[in-house]
């Protein structure tokens, strides 16, 4: 009699490639090179707005996994309707602004729910942002007029989100060791500002490399920049990989 064997998680998953760029074509072309090599892609406000649907269908029919990275913000039944039908596309990750508070995520839940058991098909996980990785302490102050350090806001936002029903947040790499801490290591994080040079920060301003950032607990990276402005792609994703796996113990 054989052994049961346990299927290993497959590292390429945790790593999320932004396909943030202004041309499909492109888009769909560098899909195409890189889905041997990338299994879970974001798109982005701009080709949600450009070519969503026909980009998620296209990713779905390759087999490839799909971060829809809509940011929904709105009254608690307009995003209840977009969490719908986000999950009748087939995504497998969305997310919503956590400073729409409560209701607003829980209708998002019920949303997602719903379409799911309609359709008989996997519920998506709904991620709730927290403080944009663009901004730092002294902005809540000149903008919201908070007078909280961006540590602070990210945790009351997170635990906040876990209670409405989210599945983990979007937050930037300094703050995943918290978050884990608090809110449990079943508590997904997603985080951005994944930078190989920390001198380039782009607009991002919380930034870590892809192991640091595996070694906080991160769940999933997401990196854009570091990949699509790199003059060898494959390359870049390899080196990505490779501070993944160490940041796993592997």
């Amino acid at each position: 009699m054989s052994k049961e064997t346990t299927k290993l998680p497959d590292l390429r998953e945790k790593l999320i490639l932004s396909v943030d760029l202004d041309d499909t074509a492109v888009a769909y072309d560098l899909i195409d090179k890189l889905a041997p090599h990338v299994k879970y892609y974001k798109i982005g406000l701009q080709l949600i707005t450009k070519d969503g649907p026909r980009m998620v269908m296209t990713l779905k029919r390759k087999g490839l996994k799909i971060f829809y990275d809509a940011k929904f913000y709105d009254i608690p039944q307009t995003v209840y309707n977009a969490a719908y039908e986000a999950t009748r596309l087939g995504v497998n990750m969305m997310n919503v602004h956590a400073s729409g508070g409560p209701d607003m995520i829980a209708r998002a839940k019920d949303g997602i729910e719903a379409c799911a058991a309609k359709l008989q098909t996997e519920k998506p996980k709904l991620l709730a942002v927290t403080v944009l990785t663009s901004m730092e302490s002294k902005d809540l102050k000149k903008v919201l007029d908070v007078d909280m350090s961006v540590k602070d806001m990210v945790l009351r936002l997170a635990t906040m989100a876990k209670k409405a029903g989210a599945d983990g947040v979007v937050c930037s790499p300094q703050e995943i060791k918290m978050i884990k801490k608090e809110l449990g290591n079943d508590f997904l994080v997603v985080t951005p500002g994944i930078r190989m040079d920390k001198g380039k920060k782009h607009d991002q301003k919380r930034v870590m490399n892809p192991r640091e950032a595996i070694e906080a607990g991160a769940d999933y990276i997401v990196a854009g920049r570091p990949i699509l402005e790199a003059p060898d792609k494959m390359a870049a994703i390899e080196a990505i990989m490779k501070q993944i796996k160490e940041g796993c113990g592997k």
